[in-house]
C-alpha cells in the first residue's frame, strides 16, 4: 500500500453539492475529489492506516453482502464506513423481537421491517456518500455480475456451499463467518479453494439454536470479516485465504487450521 500525500479534506456537503450541480452520481463526485488528492473529511482517520491509493480503490470497490442479521448487519455497517463504494444487500427475511439480542439493524423501530431495506435506511444515514442497493429476494447468480467480492453472512449451515458455488462460477473471492454461542468461524475462500460450507457441512441441527447467539460475537466475526474485504478491495493479501479462524471469545482462544487439510 503506496502513501500519497494528501493535499486537502473536503465535507459530504461540497461533494453533494457538486453532484447536484454536475448531475453526475454521488458516487463519482468522491473519485473525482480524491483523485484530484481531496479526501473526504470521515475518512480522516482512515489516513496512514490507508493510503489515498487504497481509499480510492474501496470507493471503487463493490461488495454482494448475503445476509443483513447479526453478521451483515454489522458488516454492512462497517463496510459504510470504511467508504466501499458500493454495497448490495441481499436478504429476504424481516426483523423480528428474537433478532434484537445481536442484530444492531434490529430494533423497535425496524420490527416488521425487510432487513435489507433496514440495511439501505441505516448505510444512508452513516454516510450518504455510498450506495447501498436492497435486494428483498435470495441471492441470485445476476448479483455477482458487478462486484468485485461476496460476504457470507448467511446462519447456520444452509445455503452456504450453494453460495459458495455461486461465488467460485463467477470467479470471485468470498468472506464467511459462522457464530454459536461464545463461538466464531471466519475463513476467506478464493474460486477453487475449500470454504467454511465443507466445515460445516449439511447438518439440519442448528449451532445457533443450542448454544445461541450473542452480540459481541456477532460484532467480533464481522469485523474479521470487514478487515479481510478491505484487504481484498485494497489488493493486499487477505491474512484468512485458505485458512479458518476459530474462536472462543468466552475464554479469548484463538486457532487457525488449513481449510484444504480438513
Amino acid at each position: 500500500m503506496t502513501q500519497q500525500t494528501i493535499r486537502t479534506y473536503i465535507s459530504d456537503q461540497e461533494i453533494l453539492n457538486r453532484a447536484d450541480k454536475s448531475g453526475n452520481p454521488v458516487q463519482e463526485e468522491v473519485l473525482l475529489a480524491m483523485e484530484a488528492g481531496e479526501i473526504p473529511l470521515r475518512y480522516q482517520r482512515n489516513n496512514h492506516a490507508l493510503s489515498l491509493t487504497d481509499q480510492i480503490s474501496l470507493a471503487r470497490s463493490a461488495v454482494l453482502l448475503v445476509g443483513c442479521g447479526g453478521l451483515g448487519g454489522n458488516l454492512c455497517e462497517y463496510l459504510v464506513r470504511m467508504g466501499v463504494g458500493k454495497i448490495v444487500a441481499c436478504d429476504p427475511d424481516v426483523f423480528d423481537e428474537s433478532n434484537c439480542n445481536r442484530q444492531i439493524l434490529a430494533t423497535s423501530e425496524t420490527l416488521g421491517e425487510p432487513k435489507a431495506l433496514a440495511a439501505k435506511q441505516r448505510a444512508l444515514a452513516i454516510n450518504p456518500l455510498v450506495e447501498v442497493v436492497a435486494v428483498e429476494d435470495f441471492v441470485r447468480v445476476d448479483l455477482l455480475d458487478s462486484v468485485q467480492a461476496v460476504a457470507d453472512c448467511l446462519g447456520g449451515a444452509d445455503y452456504r456451499q450453494e453460495l459458495l458455488e455461486m461465488s467460485r462460477s463467477a470467479g470471485l473471492p468470498m468472506v464467511s463467518a459462522g457464530i454459536a454461542g461464545w463461538h466464531a468461524l471466519v475463513c476467506t475462500t478464493w474460486p477453487g479453494e475449500s470454504g467454511i460450507g465443507e466445515f460445516m457441512g449439511k447438518s439440519t441441527s442448528s449451532a445457533e439454536v443450542e448454544q445461541g447467539v450473542l452480540a459481541p460475537v456477532a460484532s467480533f466475526a464481522a469485523s474479521m470479516q470487514a478487515g479481510e474485504l478491505v484487504r481484498i478491495m485494497t489488493g493486499a493479501s487477505p491474512a484468512l485465504r485458505g485458512s479458518l479462524l476459530m474462536t472462543d471469545i468466552s475464554r479469548m482462544r484463538f486457532s487457525t487450521v488449513e481449510l484444504n487439510s480438513l
